[in-house]
Formats: C-alpha cells, structure tokens, sequence
C-alpha cells in the first residue's frame, strides 16, 4: 500500500548510482526498481541485477524508503501521543449504515503493548472488564449451586 504522503515525490540521486537511476526519481519509480531488483536478486539473475545497479542500489533504495516512511511514521506516532485523532486514518464521514449496537466480540487483552494500552486508555477498560467477568463469574456459580441445593 502506498503512503500518501511520499506519492509523487523526487528524490535526488548520488553519484555513483546516476548512471543507473538517473539524476533524479519518484518514489513510484524507486518501489517499482526495489521490487525488480529483489526479484532479479532472488531469482540469481545477476545480468540483470548489476545492470540495475546492484548491491549499491538496492541499499540505497532501502535506506532512502525506509527514512521517508520513517519520519511520516514518528510525526504521526507524536501527534498521536499529543492528543490528536485519527492521525493514521484520512479524514472521513462515519458510515451509519452500520449497526453501532452490534457486539462484535471480546477483545483481545493480550495484545499490544503496555505504553500503547495506557496511552489510549485500553488498559483501563480491560482492568474493568476482567472486574467484571469475575463478577459474572460468580453469579453463574453461585446460580448453579444454589438450583443444585433445590
């Protein structure tokens, strides 16, 4: 998928890989040469490989990706933090099409992190919803005894 915010952007090209990228490229032109030059790497077709600037290339590539998204991952992760919303979605209308009452399972309280779950306030609520099944818990127990004495 890609990142909307790094789509028709150019990246300026070192020296030593201008003969085979050009001065210039896009960040669609540089997905579209990673991916064939993984493949040609994975498939052992080396003419192809170095033609396409080989070893240098593909770490350069990598590195250049990788900072980009990188930098758009922590602006958002911050704003995130600070108490925006919604800073990895785009901006939308809620569908109300859509049954809101619909129970759509329990959650999973194993996953994630520990910082995150404080930060969204998700380690309260599973506080409270682990209080809670041990309540029930004991009512469905207590119930069961109780018709078990009848």
């Amino acid at each position: 998928m890609a990142n909307s915010q790094m789509e028709g952007k150019t990246y300026a090209v070192p020296e030593n890989l201008r003969t085979f990228l050009g001065n210039a490229i896009t960040y669609e032109n540089l997905k579209m040469t990673k991916t064939r030059l993984t493949q040609a790497k994975e498939a052992e077709n080396l003419d192809e490989f170095n033609r396409k600037g080989g070893e240098n290339a593909l770490k350069w590539i990598e590195e250049t990706l990788k900072t980009d998204r990188d930098s758009i991952y922590g602006i958002k992760k911050t704003g995130m933090e600070a108490g925006r919303e919604n800073q990895f979605l785009k901006t939308h209308e809620k569908d109300t099409s859509k049954n809101p009452t619909k129970v759509g399972g329990l959650p999973k309280m194993n996953k994630g992190n520990v910082s995150r779950k404080i930060m969204t306030g998700k380690e309260v609520y599973n506080e409270s919803f682990e209080q809670d099944l041990k309540k029930i818990v004991y009512l469905i127990e207590y119930m069961n005894n109780k018709k078990e004495k009848i």
